[in-house]
């Protein structure tokens, strides 16, 4: 039968006087036992001053054997503030608890717990997925379970009250993880939506700045904390007067917590762990036939895309699908870009993958046309997007003749500079990596190795000296001084186009486009910076 507890009792069972104590709570993982003393319930004993250590001990109330958990204040602050004792102590504010002293300091300490596991969760979300954790929709389950998850792993302690966690109980803490999460919004590192919350870019930024070697393995780091910043004289000495139950060898089954987290998508919120191969993705969300459609290989060496073609409503329609592949896969590609020495390209599949649907959605708020993103598979790195219909920046100038060259160099240097104006870089600025519409319209794609704040002349130099191979030489000056002329008159920095003509540079593309046409373009470039008084 459940009992009631008093301080008094508290006081007198442990030997304490009152002037020790700064507070007492009950916790109990089942809300009809809330208030009440039962086998599940756990006692938190906080002390101004004790021996500098944290002792977990049982002791029985009125028959009933419970755990009890005696730390001092300061310890059980960092706990709470940075796990500085891996949890220990401040996990037993995710069981919701009866305050029997000291509700006021309870409130304070568990408002910076629950503040310190939202910013874990979504540290190591970014960590994993860089920039695009923007576009990652977290829910307060998924913050909730991915802690109970890794808790109950490192701490076996832990594992039978985490077991025994009933529905009004997980609601009481998911409440609180809201509360949490609001002040974060308010901070500007969350930004609220209606099913979740997302990382901003603050919060990425501040995140991906602090990365260390720690940060990638925060189970390790709280592993280190709970049997070591203890200063126990040996890894158990603190839970030694505790009597392990059985339950505690068996890790709880726990809600999957990727389950409640989500991406965004043209089509709308998608559940992580959804992961459709092309087949999947046309007969489930297109609704068509698998057997009517077509699937054609469109090209890459590095990635595998294809381009699926079906019918729809008696109307033909496509999607671009991609396939990212591992470089390291291909030596010679790995050897290649370490030796150039100038543009850090992204090499593994899960990185690029990221880093593009980060600024496939970056780029559109900021006004530019990409190809939306349609679905993702994280597993198997594959993304879906809307074909865009039209013709690259090769396919263009030869389907107008030769002699139009200049049209496609006018509106190339203007994208650019505005891309550069936004402290955006390709990276990979290639003249196919540019899709003009029959609306006259420019789509960027290919996006895998944009950054911001990246090198904005080398985007310069590939661009001229990439797209100078497919033309004459004798339009070749032509091109490189109505693009540049475009760039400067569209805010381009001057300086940038300046350094796109170095040798540090224009070396890397030697092996494409020869010395001889390389000085027609470069002649190009310093005629306009000249004409407009840049020397």
């Amino acid at each position: 039968m459940a009992q009631s507890i008093s301080l008094e009792k508290v006081i007198s069972l442990l030997s304490l006087s009152y002037e020790q104590v700064v507070s007492v709570s009950l916790h109990n993982p089942r809300q009809f036992e809330a208030q009440s003393v039962s086998g599940y319930s756990k006692l938190l004993v906080v002390l101004s001053r004790g021996d500098g250590r944290v002792k977990i001990i049982n002791r029985r109330i009125d028959g009933v054997q419970i755990s009890v958990t005696i730390i001092d204040e300061s310890l059980f602050r960092k706990d709470c503030l940075n796990e500085e004792l891996g949890g220990a102590a401040a996990h037993l504010l995710l069981i919701p608890y009866t305050p029997i002293l000291g509700e006021e300091f309870l409130r304070s300490m568990e408002a910076s717990y629950f503040r310190h596991i939202s910013m874990e969760s979504f540290r190591n979300l970014i960590l994993s997925y860089k920039l695009s954790s923007t576009f990652f929709i977290v829910t307060p389950e998924y913050i909730l379970y991915d802690k109970l998850k890794r808790i109950s792993t490192i701490y076996p302690l832990s594992r039978i009250h985490v077991k025994n966690l009933d529905r009004g109980s997980i609601e009481i803490v998911l409440g609180k993880l809201k509360k949490s999460l609001d002040t974060l919004v308010y901070e500007g590192y969350l930004k609220k939506n209606v099913i979740g919350y997302s990382p901003t870019e603050k919060l990425v930024d501040k995140v991906l700045s602090e990365k260390t070697l720690i940060n990638t393995s925060e189970d390790l780091e709280h592993i280190f904390k709970l049997y070591i910043s203890t200063k126990q004289s040996s890894v158990l000495d603190f839970i030694r007067y505790a009597t392990l139950d059985p339950s505690t060898l068996m890790i709880p089954k726990i809600p999957d917590p990727e389950d409640y987290l989500y991406t965004i998508t043209s089509l709308g919120p998608q559940p992580f762990p959804i992961r459709l191969t092309v087949e999947e993705f046309v007969k489930n969300l297109v609704g068509v036939d698998v057997g009517k459609v077509k699937v054609k290989r469109s090209g890459g060496i590095l990635n595998a895309t294809y381009t699926v073609e079906f019918y729809r409503g008696g109307r033909l329609e496509r999607i671009f699908v991609k396939k990212y592949l591992n470089w390291s896969d291909f030596k010679w590609v790995a050897a290649w870009l370490w030796a150039l020495g100038v543009k850090n390209f992204s090499i593994m599949a899960s990185t690029r993958m990221s880093n593009e649907i980060f600024f496939i959605n970056k780029l559109a708020e900021l006004g530019f046309n990409t190809a939306e993103v349609l679905h993702i598979n994280w597993k198997d790195k594959i993304l879906f997007q809307k074909y865009i219909e039209g013709e690259n920046t090769i396919q263009y100038i030869k389907s107008r003749g030769l002699e139009k060259a200049g049209e496609a160099a006018e509106k190339l240097g203007r994208v650019v500079a505005e891309l550069h104006l936004n402290d955006v870089t390709m990276g990979d600025c290639n003249p196919f990596s540019f899709i003009f519409t029959s609306s006259q319209e420019i789509y960027l794609t290919d996006l895998e190795q944009c950054s911001l704040k990246g090198l904005k002349p080398w985007d310069l130099t590939e661009l001229i000296l990439y797209t100078a191979h497919y033309l004459p030489a004798n339009l070749v000056e032509e091109f490189a001084y109505i693009f540049s002329k475009a760039y400067l008159e569209n805010g381009g920095d001057p300086g940038d186009l300046k350094e796109s003509t170095e040798q540090k540079y224009t070396r890397l593309l030697s092996p494409l486009t020869p010395f001889w046409i390389q000085s027609r373009a470069i002649k190009g470039i310093q005629k306009i910076l000249e004409e407009k008084g840049y020397h």
